[in-house]
């Protein structure tokens, strides 16, 4: 049977795209590190927010998207700015908690979010919740275990507190987007005003701190991590967007699963942090439940 060239390339391009926003989501965190190790976390936090910021309105202005923005309503507007103040606390405890916690310790404990959504969906929204995804979850739970005991105790143990503040803020954060803002606002409209939110109340911080006056301490990797982080956040955006465009992206799922894999290759490749076996095979435990939740099986 021939096969369309046409559709080939346009599969490999879905795919491409698809595994690029993995990727890019998954550096993430090292370039926070990068920033955070160099520069006070509230300002850094206040300019990663502000670059991501700039950067939804370039892909916005990119994909025609800008009438877009004033579309929603002002009760929509009002539960965004909720959305964006959690995310601004969530982000400010990440560089915090990034200063003296290894992105192999603390993004693990963050990834505990996505299980808390998971249970907290199932009581809000009615979201299915059988014995599977319950398996799946332990699964999980495991793999967070046997990274974080596979890694070298910190001296400095309050990066755990603030992760956990990181956590409980994204959650927050998702549960505000689904039950109050609805899942059908434009997910780049949704980004850019949630990023733009989030950006004022950082500088507000900032500014009743005084620590405006620590950007001319940034060093340039402080500089760098600050803009890689926003703009490998918004490209990770920006894929999944023109990834959308050619089909459903449900399909292509078990790729972002890959996103606990890319973050701990570049926590090796760019913050030097040695990988255990144990760590290895926490991770795989972890891919493996999230792959067994996205099945449904």
């Amino acid at each position: 049977m021939d096969l369309d060239p046409l559709a080939i390339r346009n599969l490999i391009i879905w795919i491409a795209l698809a595994l690029l926003s993995t990727i890019l989501l998954g550096g993430v965190p090292s370039w926070i590190r990068c920033a955070a190790r160099r520069a006070d976390p509230s300002a850094a936090s206040a300019m990663f927010a502000l670059l991501l910021t700039v950067s939804c309105v370039v892909l916005l202005q990119f994909t025609g998207g800008i009438p877009r923005v004033v579309m929603i309503t002002p009760m929509q507007l009002v539960w965004i700015c909720v959305c964006g103040l959690l995310s601004a606390l969530a982000w400010l405890s990440l560089f915090t908690a990034l200063t003296g916690g290894k992105v192999s310790k603390v993004m693990p404990v963050y990834l505990i979010s996505h299980l808390i959504v998971l249970s907290a969906s199932h009581f809000l929204f009615g979201t299915p919740m059988g014995l599977w995804k319950i398996c799946c979850m332990v699964l999980i739970l495991l793999g967070i275990v046997f990274i974080e005991s596979s890694t070298q105790q910190l001296q400095n143990q309050l990066w755990f507190v603030y992760a956990l503040i990181a956590v409980f803020a994204t959650v927050g954060s998702q549960l505000v987007r689904r039950g109050l803002v609805g899942e059908t606002i434009d997910t780049t409209v949704f980004e850019t005003w949630r990023a733009a939110s989030a950006s004022v109340f950082l500088w507000l911080f900032v500014f009743l701190r005084k620590k405006q006056k620590t950007l001319g301490d940034f060093t340039p990797r402080a500089w760098l991590g600050v803009l890689f982080s926003a703009v490998f956040l918004a490209g990770s955006f920006a894929s999944t967007h023109f990834s959308s465009l050619r089909g459903d992206m449900s399909d292509l799922a078990p790729i972002g699963i890959l996103t606990s894999v890319f973050v701990m290759l570049f926590a090796r490749m760019f913050q030097k942090e040695k990988q255990p076996g144990a760590s290895l095979f926490g991770t795989l435990l972890v891919v493996l439940g999230q792959f067994g939740i996205l099945m449904g099986l």
